[in-house]
């Protein structure tokens, strides 16, 4: 009978068996460690790219920003040069209207009377003066009257004889009043045609 020694076969097909999964092993780390890499550059590259973005973003957000505040500043230096062309409008009105006062007082004169003083209280224009005689101040008040829309109605409030100081003549001292043209309330009409009524507090 013949025995064979079966020890080293076994022995050989072990050690080749533990290279096999030394070799597999080794082969798993290296796809596992590359895989890793992958991953970790993969996200480095996006979080990079979202780094980038919220820069961008960030600075897009900080333009617009500025441009809303150069908006807003361009709307508060509109709104104060429309004031102050609301103000200089008002004060040409208001020399043109000084000028045409002064214009209608004057060109209305008769030759045998003066002014004394003019006072303008806003309501109420307020003229004294001197004339020759009575004849010249209801001229005067007549010619005025003509000029009712430009400059208001005006009456005779007084008129009297009196001696002049230093010419010792004796002329009329008179007093006119002009009530100001009033100016009229726009009010408000419905679809019907009707005045609509004013709101009154209750209670």
């Amino acid at each position: 009978m013949i025995r064979i020694n079966l020890l080293p076969v076994r022995a050989a097909r072990k050690k080749e068996t533990q290279r096999f999964q030394f070799t597999v092993a080794g082969l798993v780390t290296v796809l596992v460690v590359i895989i890793s890499l992958g991953v970790y550059v993969y996200v480095r590259n996006e979080s990079g790219a979202l780094s980038t973005q919220v820069a961008s973003d960030k600075k897009e957000l900080e333009d617009l920003a500025k441009k809303i505040g150069e908006l807003s500043k361009i709307e508060e230096e509109k709104s104060v040069v429309k004031e102050k062309l609301d103000t200089i409008k008002k004060l040409e009105d208001a020399k043109v209207s000084s000028i045409r006062l002064f214009q209608v007082l004057s060109t209305a004169m008769t030759e045998k009377m003066w002014l004394s003083s003019i006072k303008d209280t806003g309501a109420t224009i307020m003229l004294k003066g001197y004339a020759a005689d009575e004849g010249n101040i209801a001229e005067y008040v007549r010619r005025l009257s003509l000029h009712t829309q430009d400059i208001g109605t005006p009456s005779l409030v007084v008129a009297h004889r009196v001696t002049e100081a230093e010419t010792k003549v004796e002329v009329f001292d008179f007093e006119i009043t002009i009530a100001r043209p009033v100016v009229e309330k726009k009010v408000d009409i419905d679809k019907l045609g009707r005045k609509k009524p004013s709101k009154k507090s209750e209670g």
